[in-house]
């Protein structure tokens, strides 16, 4: 099991995060367009060569993006419709990710089967998330899907939502 740290840069024109390690080390930056109207973010390494692309799709009620790695789509996260909490489905992995946006605890899982466990850290500056990964053999898709639910729940992505999602 890994444990790793997203942290939201602050002071930024644009959505901008790192990436850490369990021992603090950056590993790897998130990075997004500037001028863009959709949201467009890609994962780089610590030399700034792009690994994966996060791009959000027009939707009406149920914002959805597309995680590619090397041009390739690998997943299509969308949020549901819930009533309080997060709910994601993730295709074709068939993944759920699940939580409480009050509480900010979310669990990613393959039917039953966890993945991924994760916890917002609280009276940090900007947003800290901390990923307990199960398998790291899919560590950036793990990764990605964290940036798409701060997306979501903090920026509302102009979807009609219900769960506490659209600034905090």
């Amino acid at each position: 099991m890994g444990t790793y740290y997203i942290k939201q840069k602050v002071f930024s024109f644009k959505d901008s995060f790192s990436v850490f390690d369990a021992d603090q080390q950056e590993v790897y930056r998130v990075k997004s367009k500037l001028f863009s109207l959709q949201d467009r973010l890609t994962i780089t390494d610590l030399n700034d060569q792009p690994l994966v692309e996060i791009k959000q799709q027009l939707a009406f009620l149920k914002p959805r993006y597309i995680i590619e790695e090397n041009g390739q789509q690998v997943a299509e996260v969308t949020k549901n419709f819930t009533f309080f909490k997060a709910n994601f489905s993730l295709k074709p992995q068939n993944w759920s990710l699940d939580g409480d946006v009050w509480s900010h605890q979310y669990t990613l899982t393959d039917g039953n089967e966890p993945l991924m466990h994760v916890t917002k850290k609280w009276f940090t500056w900007g947003d800290t998330y901390e990923m307990q990964i199960e398998d790291e053999s899919h560590l950036l898709t793990y990764i990605a899907v964290m940036i798409v639910l701060d997306m979501v729940l903090h920026n509302n992505n102009g979807s009609f939502s219900m769960d506490g999602g659209g600034g905090e």
